[in-house]
């Protein structure tokens, strides 16, 4: 919800997908990066995790989002 009341506004977005999918519900921005792992389980769009392991967000690393974010810097603001 938030992520698409930022985009809204113009705001620039690293979002984080786990059990979801950018391809279904991507922030419509000018300004993001998309991080997601795309796992053979994934997008499953649960809560709580089927597998019980949670993969999708679990083995999400941090500098996976600290690289997105400063691809997001370097980029030229919007006009």
């Amino acid at each position: 919800g938030l992520m698409h009341v930022a985009a809204a506004v113009g705001t620039p977005i690293v979002a984080v997908y786990g059990s979801t999918s950018p391809h279904n519900t991507p922030p419509l921005a000018e300004q993001r990066e998309l991080v997601w792992l795309g796992l053979s389980c994934s997008p499953c769009h649960r809560k709580i995790c089927p597998l019980g392991h949670l993969n999708c967000l679990n083995t999400l690393e941090v500098a996976q989002v600290a690289a997105a974010t400063e691809r997001l810097l370097e980029m030229p603001a919007a006009a």
